[in-house]
């Protein structure tokens, strides 16, 4: 067998022993200069990767290291792939999952039925080693990269790889090679080919006016936002994924494919990014609204209006996270007011549109029209007759 075959080669045995952590750090190094473009310097500052390589699988990882055989069966029988169980406590998985990061990190000490449980359930790493075989065996030219910030993976990676490519034009000063590649683990497939940079607070200026135009009916977004750093408290990356367009609109709308996340939370395990997916509780998905003046004007993610799991005021320099049953999902911020250090946006998927999906020229009903009396009308529980009627025109009016 291959997983068989993979323990010989690493050298996990004891009777050639190395180190199972060593073989996936140089894995990580390797595959992060082809996602990043030779550019992985930064991957030195985030030492929680290789960790949480190592960890994805917890709930397979739970079955070897587990307390009892009754929990073993349990995640047998509901976790096969991996997912956290709430059988398990916060405490218990932590010591458990330390227990694997142990023997992972001295040599010898992996044994046959654990690597054989982590080798099948460890999507994450497979991709990993594509990266950096492709990386070896398929090295970008110079100069072949398009110069347009939206960058494609070869054609090695139409199968295996599913990763974005930047150019050094396009590089994030909030996202490490490692917590870009970890992101994006978490989009839908289409949403991990190709990202694009369409706005940054360093590089484009503070100013909600731009940020509004570049995220404006564009596609799937990646929003990331820095706080401000608290006295004696390291500050927090965190953001936002749009799967669909960010419309104006006084009400609130999206796909329930929307994530919230936060970038290294802490020390806990397992470690990496928090993604909070949507629960099903209500559709709050995503909320865009900009001069109005009954209104909240800005862009909100999850929770209620005044209450958003993730808030930034078209002030752009305030913003808000309060725990968003929309996700279930806690505060992202430090503290749920939070002051803004830096913000970009990233496209991720571009909408395809047709040149008479241009709202120019499209006759509007009466309601939409007059958007904040519509919101109002909706949140009243008030019946919207005219929603489908056009305005009067002048034709209309003479007959």
């Amino acid at each position: 067998m291959i997983t068989d075959a993979m323990y010989a080669l690493v050298g996990l045995g004891a009777d050639k022993p190395s180190s199972l952590e060593a073989f996936v750090e140089c894995m990580c190094q390797a595959a992060m200069k082809r996602f990043w473009n030779g550019q992985a310097g930064q991957l030195s500052t985030d030492g929680w990767l290789v960790a949480w390589v190592l960890t994805r699988p917890k709930g397979a990882l739970l079955q070897v290291y587990g307390n009892s055989e009754s929990q073993k069966q349990q995640l047998l029988k509901h976790n096969s792939l991996g997912i956290t169980m709430a059988g398990l406590d916060d405490e218990s998985s932590s010591k458990h999952l330390e227990e694997w990061l142990a023997d992972a990190a001295l040599p010898g000490h992996v044994s046959a039925d654990a690597w054989h449980v982590w080798w099948q359930h460890s999507a994450e790493f497979h991709e990993l080693v594509c990266l950096a075989l492709s990386h070896t065996l398929y090295p970008r030219q110079p100069g072949s990269a398009a110069d347009s910030g939206l960058v494609h993976l070869p054609r090695i990676a139409e199968h295996n790889l599913r990763g974005p490519q930047l150019d050094s034009a396009h590089t994030s000063d909030l996202l490490s090679p490692a917590t870009g590649w970890a992101l994006s683990r978490e989009l839908p497939q289409e949403a991990r080919l190709s990202w694009a940079r369409v706005y940054s607070s360093k590089h484009d200026g503070r100013s909600w006016s731009t940020f509004k135009k570049a995220i404006e009916r564009r596609g799937s977004l990646l929003v990331l936002v820095r706080e401000m750093p608290d006295e004696g408290c390291a500050p927090r990356v965190f953001g936002t994924y749009i799967d669909n367009d960010l419309t104006r609109n006084p009400g609130w709308h999206g796909s329930s494919l929307n994530l919230l996340f936060t970038i290294h939370p802490g020390d806990k395990l397992p470690p990496g990014p928090v993604v909070y997916r949507t629960t099903g509780f209500n559709d709050h998905y995503q909320y865009f609204n900009y001069a109005t003046k009954t209104l909240p004007n800005g862009f909100g993610v999850g929770g209620q209006l005044e209450h958003f799991g993730l808030w930034i005021d078209s002030g752009f320099t305030n913003g808000h996270s309060n725990a968003a049953a929309t996700f279930d999902s806690k505060p992202l911020s430090t503290h749920t007011e939070f002051t803004i250090d830096a913000i970009e946006a990233w496209l991720v998927r571009p909408t395809q549109r047709l040149d008479s999906d241009d709202e120019e020229g499209v006759q509007k009903s009466a309601v939409e029209s007059n958007p904040e009396a519509a919101a109002m009308l909706e949140m009243a529980n008030k019946t919207m007759y005219s929603k489908q009627l056009p305005l009067p025109t002048a034709d209309m009016e003479t007959n």
